[in-house]
């Protein structure tokens, strides 16, 4: 539970009162909604909390302790030393990444810290922000979806029939998981749909002849499907210390892999029941191109990063800086693995130090947050090639193989996240203390994080 140090009594002279009843309720009530908002949004549990404690102490409430736990966010907070304490309590359904939203929630926080904004002001600003309707519409999300699983077989070494293949299973999942969540149908049924469908394409284009890189197919259909956000929030919460949102957040991150296992396993193993022959990997795995084909992965990789953020409904210019942040840590794994001959894990959680490192610098520098270059530069690092491998090698009955690579997949799955908030505990070195003759009259005489900076 993060605390925010206020006066030890309210009503000293030069000071002014607490607020107390109604106007704290009013404030709880704004400050509530902002933590909803970003954790719906997927901010991770730590940025969350920093935030509303930030807002409540600025906007009076000095004496609050605010606590996010799973998918319930919980506000507290006592105007006096006998007065009877304040606690509410939101519980948060779903969490859907919107890039758009945390960034101008990050802005009215930043307002609010800044004292330029009033109650009145911020709730309607808030209501604006939670009735926004998207910038990009579906259909442009589904085009940059299918662009995305297309671009992913490229930065593989994928042809055109590869492409075209990746993008056309990628716009049907998407389409098939809008409607089938109208219907109220769950995430992992969605997944289990995913997984099978890329997998039916890749076996039929093989078998057809169309192509022998029909493995890049799953690939780049299952590649939208990896829940990468909720993995590194998991492993973020774990190290920030919110181990029960972290457990809760791992749990939704297994159903969802085990769903594609399923989907892609019942295919394969079907197939191979029934005589037929299904794609194989190719020996040289991830980088079947080698260095002639960098001027061309590279490229894509950072395509694969653009096409993400624009779908999390991204500006144009943090659409570019998020591909920057792709190409750079495709770059880094790609020099690792082929001139250093690191394992995949190792040179994973390498590049996801320097894409954490870069992100939060660049957020830093423009006061903005880095949350999106940090979740789109690990796409192209999403192990999805790996858990293809170990599948098929599960489906031939080759238990020892296929369980290996399942755990490598996993293994890179740990040093996304590990690697991710090393980069930023690099830069978030603990402040020196402020002395108490230093700190503004009325202030708490602490250095607080925002959005993940320090302050």
């Amino acid at each position: 539970m993060t605390v925010v140090d206020g006066p030890k009594a309210s009503g000293q002279a030069g000071e002014p009162s607490a607020p107390a009843g109604e106007e704290a309720s009013e404030i709880m009530l704004i400050v509530l909604r902002m933590g909803e908002l970003l954790l719906r949004s997927g901010a991770p549990a730590a940025d969350v909390v920093a935030t509303m404690t930030e807002a409540a102490e600025s906007l009076g409430l000095r004496n609050c302790a605010a606590d996010v736990t799973s998918g319930s966010i919980v506000l507290s907070y006592r105007s006096g030393p006998r007065a009877v304490p304040l606690t509410e309590i939101r519980v948060v359904r779903a969490a859907v990444l919107g890039y758009a939203r945390i960034e101008a929630l990050h802005r009215l926080a930043e307002q609010i810290r800044g004292g330029r904004m009033d109650m009145p002001t911020a709730s309607a600003r808030l209501s604006e922000i939670e009735a926004a309707r998207p910038a990009h519409p579906a259909w442009q999300v589904t085009l940059s979806w299918a662009c995305l699983g297309g671009f992913f077989t490229v930065m593989l070494g994928g042809g055109p029939v590869v492409f075209l293949a990746a993008a056309g299973v990628t716009a049907f999942i998407d389409r098939a998981g809008r409607r089938l969540s109208r219907r109220g149908v769950p995430a992992f049924h969605q997944a289990v749909l995913g997984g099978a469908v890329a997998t039916a394409v890749a076996t039929g284009l093989f078998l057809s002849g169309g192509t022998t890189q029909a493995p890049l197919v799953v690939a780049g259909g299952i590649a939208m499907l990896l829940p990468g956000l909720s993995f590194v929030g998991a492993v973020q919460d774990a190290i920030a210390g919110y181990l029960v949102t972290a457990a809760a957040r791992a749990m939704e991150t297994a159903v969802v892999v085990a769903a594609i296992v399923a989907g892609v396993g019942t295919v394969l193993y079907a197939a191979v029941r029934y005589g037929l022959r299904v794609p194989q990997v190719q020996p040289d795995g991830l980088t079947p191109h080698g260095w002639a084909g960098l001027p061309v992965e590279i490229p894509a990789a950072m395509m694969v990063c653009v096409c993400f953020a624009f779908c999390v409904q991204a500006t144009r210019w943090n659409m570019l800086t998020a591909g920057l942040a792709g190409a750079v840590g495709w770059t880094v794994y790609l020099v690792l693995t082929q001139e250093y001959s690191l394992p995949s894990a190792l040179a994973t959680a390498v590049a996801a130090v320097v894409v954490g490192l870069g992100g939060h610098a660049f957020a830093r520098r423009t006061n903005g947050t880095a949350l999106l270059h940090t979740v789109a530069g690990i796409v192209p690092l999403a192990p999805g090639y790996t858990i293809y491998r170990g599948l098929l090698q599960l489906s031939h009955g080759q238990a020892g193989p296929g369980f290996l690579a399942i755990g490598q997949a996993a293994a890179i799955g740990l040093a996304i996240g590990g690697g991710l908030t090393l980069g930023q505990a690099i830069l978030n070195r603990p402040a020196r203390a402020v002395p108490q003759a230093e700190t503004a009259p009325g202030g708490s005489g602490r250095r607080r994080l925002i959005g993940g900076r320090r302050r």
